[in-house]
């Protein structure tokens, strides 16, 4: 039997309220789209706003999803890229042991991105 899966689109989270109502449309969008039917699409900020990766994953596991992916929606593979989030994970994975969490690339490392910004740099000329 397939395992239930979710993804977890992920964002810093900011002061600006305007900034995490922008990501919290583009993550409806997505959601609506799902174009890869997840069992549940959801997202999280790292910092500053709920809700937190943690809060995200406990509603997955209360969801009964098996297979969790965190997408984060970060351009550069800073700190918390590297370092922050691979330590919430390893936390979560420590407390709901039936579910496999893992970790997909940064947003800015998609090969989409060079496609992406070429497309609207065409735009203006």
């Amino acid at each position: 039997m397939k395992k239930r899966a979710g993804v977890i689109l992920i964002a810093h989270g900011s002061k600006r309220s305007q900034s995490n109502e922008e990501f919290i449309k583009l993550c409806e969008k997505i959601k609506l789209e799902n174009i890869v039917e997840f069992d549940k699409i959801s997202y999280a900020f790292l910092e500053l706003v709920k809700p937190t990766i943690e809060m995200a994953v406990e509603n997955m596991y209360d969801e009964n999803i098996e297979q969790v992916y965190l997408y984060p929606y970060f351009l550069n593979s800073g700190k918390h890229v590297i370092i922050d989030i691979p330590n919430i994970i390893s936390k979560m994975q420590s407390i709901y042991t039936n579910i496999d969490i893992q970790l997909l690339n940064h947003f800015g490392s998609s090969k989409s991105v060079v496609s992406i910004i070429s497309s609207d740099l065409q735009e203006i000329l």
